[in-house]
């Protein structure tokens, strides 16, 4: 069986122990929904799929098991988090695993996945809690005012997630975000460095 592990985020540049084929990604994943609607454990703004937003072009990796559930695991296993958190579809016998608010994302990975000869896929299915987090509306005033009030330990590892996002996970929001993290770094140096 051939497994697809679909990426957008920190699991490009940081596999850590997720066992993909040559440990290569390609960058013709399927369209998905993609923003920066996530606030982490440690305060990033992460990249989540977030239903009936702005299509990004994600990107796949092979996995190097043949069996869904040690796919599956290898992947809970690098994201740290339960196996509910990890969404799969084997296209093959039908079986899934996804978040309700997700499902509408099924058929299109479905027709992608017959594109490129791929019997199953998986992915993190980790939902946006932003606004859930947050209790404000989800929008570029109340990121900004977000990693405004971040600490600087949190604001640079903000900044290091965004950063090192693939260019082709161009999101609604991305560059008005990293325009103003590029800005607020300046302002949060001291100003013997910033005038540099």
């Amino acid at each position: 069986m051939k497994i697809a592990v679909l990426g957008w985020g920190s699991l490009i540049w940081d596999k850590r122990n997720l066992s993909i084929a040559d440990g290569k990604w390609h960058e013709n994943g399927p369209a998905l929904p993609i923003e920066f609607a996530r606030i982490s454990s440690d305060g990033r703004l992460t990249l989540v799929i977030k239903p009936n937003w702005t299509d990004v072009v994600t990107l796949y990796a092979i996995s190097l098991f043949d069996d869904i559930d040690h796919a599956v695991e290898n992947l809970r296993a690098r994201e740290g988090t339960v196996v509910e958190n990890i969404g799969y579809y084997n296209f093959s016998n039908g079986e899934k695993r996804v978040r309700e608010a997700n499902e509408s994302i099924l058929p299109r990975l479905q027709s992608w996945a017959v594109e490129i000869g791929i019997d199953a896929v998986i992915w993190t299915d980790l939902s946006p809690n932003f606004s859930i987090r947050l209790k404000i509306p989800f929008n570029m005033e109340n990121i900004k005012k977000y990693l405004n009030g971040v600490e600087s330990g949190t604001f640079k590892i903000a900044k290091g997630y965004i950063d090192n996002a693939p260019k082709q996970v161009d999101t609604r929001f991305r560059r008005d975000i990293g325009e103003f993290l590029e800005e607020s770094n300046k302002s949060r140096l001291p100003q013997s460095l910033s005038n540099r």
